[in-house]
């Protein structure tokens, strides 16, 4: 396959994962409504579809063996969502949004640093104790994030989280099609996400950029587009802390992911294996996220004022861009 082949196919996948991702978000809340299933059950399975281009790629990035495109991939995933979250902070600056969010927002911010912290330890300290295969560090980041959430959620209640219910939303499908349109959809995100990332390593190897790079920011924005849009409409709705409690919890399952990852990497330690790089990723991510949980406390200030974090994480966004770039 050509060289320009291989770009075409990239940019293609990338634009065909936010459309299909958001079909796939469309019809999982329709089969949420129709189901006889417990609500908590939907949510995990709605949860984790919504998930799968996060997930897909960094699963196929391992199969291909690049640890740098699964690691930068879900790392540049929570970075590009929280710039993205900046973004709608100054869109929506009438407003100042962060300062609606609740005590959960809050919570998972930290919950999100303390992952975070320790997927950096990872890339940084040689750890050889391992399970089989899977670090200790994986297993913390699992297990953080699973006593985190549910602390978190008994606490707060899913403050904010409790949106009116609509009848009949999608009264034109029955069960059965919005379940196949949902499968046919999870189905070809699968696809398209390892196509997405297949043609990102080829990218890398055609250009010579660092896998870190192309995963933390090419694949990372395709993959995370559906979760912008899907922030987008709660906010557009006025429903503030529920768009900003859902990125920060998906940034959380995006670290979850990363420990399932290298669960699955049997040539060794995923995150020992992956670029120094994501090192500046992840040390930018929490400096963001301490700049929203900033915003997210202190009281309403004038506008111009209560846009420096918002400012500041957009610039830095494009700064660790470069110095990302750099590293080969």
């Amino acid at each position: 396959m050509s060289d320009w082949m291989i770009f075409a196919l990239f940019i293609l996948s990338g634009i065909s994962t936010f459309f299909v991702a958001s079909r796939l978000s469309v019809f999982g809340d329709a089969v949420k409504e129709k189901t006889r299933a417990s609500s908590a059950f939907m949510g995990a399975v709605i949860g984790v579809a919504i998930s799968l281009p996060e997930l897909t790629s960094s699963v196929t990035a391992v199969v291909i063996d690049s640890p740098d495109l699964a690691v930068g991939n879900l790392i540049g995933s929570n970075l590009f969502n929280i710039m993205g979250l900046a973004i709608f902070d100054i869109i929506y600056r009438r407003y100042q949004i962060l300062t609606h969010a609740t005590a959960e927002s809050k919570l998972y911010g930290w919950l999100v640093i303390l992952m975070t912290s320790i997927v950096i330890a990872g890339l940084s300290l040689t750890l050889p104790a391992h399970v089989f295969h899977i670090s200790y560090t994986s297993i913390i980041v699992i297990l953080c994030y699973f006593i985190g959430a549910k602390l978190i959620n008994d606490r707060t209640e899913y403050q904010g989280r409790k949106v009116k219910k609509q009848k009949d939303r999608y009264e034109k499908y029955t069960y059965k099609q919005a379940v196949a349109r949902f499968v046919l959809y999870a189905v070809l995100i699968m696809l398209i996400g390892s196509v997405l990332t297949v043609t990102a390593e080829r990218i890398s190897a055609i250009t010579g950029i660092g896998a870190s790079f192309i995963g933390a920011f090419l694949v990372a924005i395709s993959t995370s587009l559906p979760d912008a849009v899907s922030v987008g409409t709660a906010l557009k709705l006025r429903n503030f802390n529920l768009g900003i409690s859902s990125l920060l919890g998906s940034n959380a399952f995006n670290l979850m992911i990363l420990a399932i990852t290298d669960a699955i990497y049997f040539k060794g330690n995923l995150l020992e294996e992956s670029s120094p790089a994501n090192m500046i990723t992840g040390v930018t991510s929490i400096l963001f996220i301490l700049l929203i949980i900033f915003s997210i406390t202190r009281k309403k200030t004038r506008s111009w004022n209560y846009l420096l974090p918002s400012l500041l994480i957009i610039v830095s966004y494009f700064i660790t861009t470069y110095l990302v770039f750099q590293i080969k």
